[in-house]
This record gives structure tokens, C-alpha cells and sequence, in this order.
């Protein structure tokens, strides 16, 4: 009998194992890959407040980012400079096998290539059905569970948690490319005829490497490849490796029930802007880690107890997944030339400028309901008519 399982080693699901195996209780950590990290897609773009916030490892970072630059549909720009560090790139592989190691060195325990079929919850315990490679169905029971399982959500299906409201569709490769004339910049694309519902990117990674992809709520696939032709026409597309993934966004439901609690994206806990899942997977660990050590000084494993998690996250981080969900929802709804003049009349104002104070990498619902504010009252904004 092991004291907590955790299903699924994302970085949400390793933190947690971390800081419970740290508080001395018994953890077994399950991931399906035989390797930590061995599909990690993600386009690696952590805040910089995450690093000093969770003591993250810095070894897997690749590059900063100092400068963003949006761009319209018909390539106007608005900038965001900064003197010291936005975010930093990682390889978000490295990044979750650093993490792993730090688990394990507290004391979990971590079963690699083992998929766990079927979880049921028992009046005094859980139990988990897996199958490893090249064995038969095998069973391991514990006091409760953690599943951080991503956008896999079989397991919150059977068990009546949470669920997305909506699904976006991303693809992402990796790029050499020559001096482009805009530096290190990471340079973000938007538009119907861009990314329809989302945005697409080009991030650096030192040594004329860079990121390309966009997430959309249609087929990528012509879109990314028109986005890729811009950036590079001369690409061979027949030698890329080309990454799939699905987000989700602000999931509806609970997240506990008896004896278990979904983490991370597996509980919809992702920026809904941008789909980064990194930081407030981090956040929804540590909140996770909280409720289960009080938990188990009580040993009342029931949805009652757990519920302190619902109330926690919501508090901390609730309000911006609605408002970025909200937010890019408004924002699937306004044209090339409304956004073209937006640009015309952002630049105009300084509008970047009056924003700073409220501009955060990784909390964004201050700066979305000022920036609204300003897209409905700014000369030949969308309060007008086009």
C-alpha cells in the first residue's frame, strides 16, 4: 500500500511527487513513456518568475526572451522590450527529466513505461490497474491518487471529473534559419488568416535555431503551412518533424472526488491564452501538495476534504483562465482589419507603454481587461465602426 500514486510525469505530476515525497510520504510516480520527457511537446516557453517561484532547474535552458514582437495580419507591429529576462526557453525534455531526478532524490519512487488502465476507488484505498512492457495486467493499491495524465482524460471520464470546454489544435517544428532582421526577437502572429481562434510563433534557441508553430480551433495543417512559408519559404517540408498536441482549455467540472484530486492540465489548469501549461501546472502541484499533506494528518481522504483544493485554485489562478478563456474567444471574432487598425492605434497611444505596469508573462487578466478597455475607446478602435 503506497501512500499517493501520481498518473502521469508532466512537469505538474513530477513537482507533486516531489514535494510530497519530500514531506515524507510514500509516492509512486506512473508514466507510460519508458524515458521522462521522451514526447514532451511543448514550445518550452517558461516565465521567469517560475524559476526563482518553484526552484526549477536551470541546466535545460536554451535561450531568454527580452522582446516580443506581435504582428498583424498585414505585418504591423507592436513591441515589448525588456532589460532583463521575460521567460527563458528550455528543452522541455532536459526540463522534465531534471525534474524527475530531483523527485526521485527526495525519495519517490518513479515506474517508467507502466499505462495505467483503469483506476477505482474503494471504501479504503485506491487501486490501479497497469500493464508495463511485455506483462500482464498488474495491480497496486494506495491511500489515494494524483492524476496529471494531460489531455488524456479517460481516467477523469470513469470518474466523473473534470472535462475541457474546448480543444486547440497546435503544431510546432524546429528551424534553422538565417539572420532574419529582427534579431532574438519572439515574434507572435495573429489574425483569421494566420491562426483563426489563437495565434501562431517563432521562438529563438540560440545558434539560428527557432520554433515555429501555431494552435488554432480548425485543421492547422494549411495554416501552419502557410505560417512556415513565410518564415522560411524554402523549406523542405519533407524533412521537418512536425509535432502534434492537443490543449485544452478551461475545463468545466470538479476536480476531486473520494481519495483522488486531477492536477495540471489534467484538470484544465493551463493558460488560456497562450496554452502554456508549464507554470500553472507548477502552481496547481504545489496547491495539490498543500491539501494532500493536511490530508493525511487528518486521514480524511473523502471529496469533502479535498475540496480545499477547488477552493485554493480557484482563488489563485481561477480568474485569469476565465478571463483568458473569455478573452481569446472575443478575440476569434475580430478581423484582419479590425486588428490591422488596433496596431495603427495601439502604436498611436503608446499603448504598450500605459500597459507596463500591468503586463505579467504568466498572469495576464489585468493587462486583457485594459487592452479591452482600450480596443473599444482608442481613435479607430473596435468601438467604432469599420
Amino acid at each position: 500500500m503506497k501512500d499517493v500514486v501520481v498518473i502521469g510525469a508532466g512537469p505538474a505530476g513530477i513537482h507533486a511527487s516531489f514535494l510530497l515525497a519530500q514531506a515524507g510520504l510514500e509516492v509512486a510516480l506512473f508514466e507510460a513513456q519508458s524515458r521522462i520527457g521522451e514526447k514532451a511537446i511543448c514550445s518550452g516557453v517558461v516565465g521567469d518568475e517560475a524559476f526563482a517561484r518553484f526552484d526549477l532547474p536551470t541546466q535545460p535552458i536554451l535561450s531568454d526572451i527580452r522582446c516580443i514582437q506581435a504582428i498583424s495580419p498585414s505585418g504591423k507591429m507592436l513591441e515589448h522590450r525588456t532589460e532583463t529576462p521575460l521567460a527563458q526557453v528550455i528543452d522541455k525534455g532536459e526540463f522534465n527529466r531534471a525534474l524527475a531526478q530531483r523527485a526521485a532524490g527526495a525519495g519517490a519512487e518513479l515506474r517508467l513505461g507502466c499505462w495505467v488502465s483503469s483506476l477505482d476507488v474503494q471504501k479504503h484505498c485506491v487501486e490501479l490497474q497497469y500493464r508495463s512492457s511485455g506483462s500482464g495486467p498488474e495491480n497496486i493499491r494506495a491511500q489515494m491518487a494524483i492524476i496529471t495524465t494531460g489531455v488524456n482524460g479517460s481516467l477523469n471520464h470513469s470518474l466523473g471529473l473534470a472535462h475541457p470546454r474546448q480543444f486547440l489544435r497546435a503544431l510546432q517544428t524546429e528551424l534553422t534559419l538565417p539572420p532574419n532582421g529582427h534579431g532574438n526577437a519572439t515574434r507572435v502572429f495573429v489574425g483569421q488568416g494566420v491562426a483563426p481562434g489563437a495565434f501562431g510563433w517563432e521562438i529563438p534557441l540560440g545558434a539560428n535555431r527557432w520554433r515555429v508553430g501555431l494552435m488554432t480551433d480548425q485543421n492547422p495543417d494549411p495554416y501552419f503551412l502557410k505560417l512556415v512559408r513565410r518564415i522560411a519559404p524554402n523549406t523542405d517540408f519533407s524533412t521537418l518533424r512536425i509535432d502534434r498536441k492537443g490543449i485544452a482549455q478551461a475545463a468545466v467540472g470538479r476536480c476531486v472526488t473520494d481519495r483522488v484530486i486531477a492536477a495540471g492540465e489534467a484538470a484544465g489548469h493551463i493558460k488560456t491564452t497562450t496554452g502554456g501549461g508549464i507554470y500553472y501546472g507548477l502552481l496547481s502541484a504545489e496547491l495539490v501538495a498543500h491539501v494532500v499533506i493536511r490530508t493525511f494528518q487528518s486521514m480524511d481522504f473523502s471529496a469533502q476534504s479535498l475540496a480545499e483544493f477547488e477552493r485554493y485554485w480557484r482563488s489563485t489562478f481561477g480568474n485569469e483562465l476565465m478571463v483568458g478563456y473569455f478573452a481569446r474567444q472575443l478575440a476569434s471574432h475580430i478581423t484582419d482589419r479590425q486588428i490591422d487598425r488596433f496596431f495603427d492605434a495601439a502604436n498611436a497611444t503608446n499603448l504598450l507603454v500605459r500597459l507596463n505596469g500591468r503586463l505579467k508573462f504568466d498572469w495576464h487578466h489585468r493587462a486583457l481587461l485594459a487592452t479591452l478597455r482600450s480596443l473599444l475607446t482608442l481613435p479607430g478602435g473596435l468601438g467604432n465602426k469599420c
